[in-house]
């Protein structure tokens, strides 16, 4: 281990039995989710920590909203320089916005404080558009509600969190915390990945991708009220109020857990005294103040269900069954776990069953749509999410391409000077890929061709829980080619895209 990193122990070191970490474990894999990452820790050390491979401890991954809690530490932080109070009113703090761009307040906006927008009750009629040009339009929101009285989930609101910090210390979000929060904690930088709004140059609040260690250090800093390592790093009463309930949420549309409290950019669980940092398609960071534990996890959950069922797995397998004391060492359990740990991968793909079709290899121009194979979120009903986090630069339409074999995997070669691999006995090897996402290139994938003359292309984005399926058919002059993109969503699950592409 280097000098930064964090002490490991045993489970019964810990006050619970390795067979039932392991029973947690396997109980993880369940049929709502996908298993990306897992790490718990106890008094300041980990126990227990797998990742399903082809991911790796090393790879940022989506935190979506999980990234608010980072937001909101910077808040915390800047509370504690004297940068902002959390009484002050949004329309000062925004005072030269407002004039220049010629904003109309809506009555009762005036009223919004930064604790409001920490906690979600903002009081506005409708959820403000967090593209483009935000701060004005969270500005001129009409209200539903008197400010500090409602609970209603604000992303944009977060995203003026961002905005706080920028306005009052002259950085962004990442640039502000290096110093501050990541090289303090011990949170590699190079491996924490902030996109920005595109347009904007904001650090944009669901833009964060963070390694599964990064967020249980961020998880262990609040456990102990803000201090790091005898330092003080976040200031006490900022974290003690951020794990206190500040508004009841029963009317929320979320489930069991997403109605128990909400503090400063987290959220209450069903358990009394447990909270959590929680970003989309399960993306936890669980936090047991009494217990003295925390637990991170990245995982590819499908909504509504599956991130409720993740955090009642954890409850059942593992928060339990911690007891005060340690336990009697079993070296034979422990070596099961510590197997199994290390054994964890994600479910090769299907192989093909046929053997690659050559009436497919050659090059082809993009005719109608568009070719988009890159990683995408995309909630219901909406288009892709992250269209606004891609490189400007590196955002380069593929208007032709080339399928090939190479070494025995399949291989598309685009004129943006991308070369993607697929495997065609399914195995997922991880590989990089340039992208629009010049930080983000991990990917695995596979092809398969069929009897009936098609090829299926699987992507998996491994900076996250997402995956592109791309299906091509044969046509007269070249091939049609269907796009879908995965939302994790049980009632609408992808994204689609269709084009045409001729030889």
């Amino acid at each position: 281990m280097s000098a930064n990193a964090l002490p490991r122990c045993t489970p019964e070191e810990a006050g619970i039995s390795s067979s039932q970490v392991l029973q947690c474990l396997n109980a993880l894999n369940h049929d709502l989710t996908t298993m990306n990452g897992f790490m718990a820790a106890r008094h300041g050390k980990v126990f227990s920590e797998c990742w399903w491979a082809p991911y790796r401890p090393e790879m940022p991954h989506s935190n979506h909203s999980f990234g608010k809690s980072y937001t909101s530490t910077a808040i915390g932080i800047a509370v504690g320089e004297g940068l902002v109070s959390l009484d002050e009113k949004m329309v000062d703090i925004f005072a030269e916005e407002i004039r220049t761009r010629n904003l109309t307040i809506p009555d009762g906006v005036e009223k919004i404080t930064v604790k409001h927008v920490l906690t979600m009750t903002n009081g506005m009629a409708y959820h403000p558009d967090m593209t483009g040009d935000f701060v004005s339009h969270y500005l001129t929101t009409p209200l539903a509600y008197e400010p500090g009285t409602r609970f209603a989930y604000n992303s944009t609101g977060s995203c003026m969190l961002g905005a706080i910090i920028l306005k009052r210390s002259g950085q962004n979000l990442k640039e502000y915390l290096t110093p501050r929060l990541f090289w303090k904690i011990g949170i590699d930088p190079e491996t924490f990945v902030w996109r920005q709004f595109r347009g904007t140059g904001i650090d944009a609040e669901p833009g964060t991708f963070a390694p599964t260690e990064a967020n249980l250090r961020l998880a262990m800093l609040y456990l102990q009220g803000g201090k790091w390592n005898g330092q003080q790093v976040v200031p006490e009463d900022y974290v003690r109020d951020s794990l206190k309930v500040h508004i009841t949420t029963e009317y929320a549309p979320e489930q069991k857990d997403g109605r128990c409290g909400y503090g400063y950019q987290l959220w209450a669980c069903s358990i009394p005294g447990v909270f959590r940092f929680d970003g989309g398609q399960g993306q936890y960071g669980i936090i047991w103040p009494e217990k003295d534990l925390v637990i991170s996890l990245h995982e590819g959950a499908i909504g509504p269900l599956g991130p409720q069922k993740t955090l009642d797995t954890l409850y059942e397998n593992l928060l339990n069954y911690v007891v005060d004391d340690a336990l009697p060492q079993n070296a034979e359990a422990l070596a099961e776990l510590r197997k199994a740990e290390a054994a964890m991968k994600l479910k090769n793909d299907a192989p093909s069953p046929c053997a690659p079709d050559p009436g497919f290899f050659g090059t082809y121009q993009v005719a109608e749509g568009i070719f988009d194979p890159w990683l995408s979120a995309s909630p219901p009903g909406n288009g892709d999410l992250f269209q606004m986090f891609r490189t400007p630069e590196l955002d380069i339409p593929i208007r032709s391409f080339r399928l090939g074999l190479e070494d025995g995997r399949l291989v598309i070669s685009c004129d943006t000077g991308a070369r993607l691999y697929a495997s065609l006995d399914g195995t997922l090897t991880a590989a990089k890929a340039e992208s629009p996402f010049d930080e983000l290139p991990d990917y695995a994938a596979s092809a398969r061709f069929h009897e009936d003359g098609s090829l299926d292309v699987y992507f998996h984005w491994l900076n996250g829980w997402f995956e592109t399926n791309l299906y091509f058919t044969r046509t007269e002059d070249g091939l049609r080619i269907t796009t879908k993109k995965l939302r994790l969503h049980a009632d609408d699950n992808y994204l689609v895209y269709h084009c045409r592409a001729v030889s």
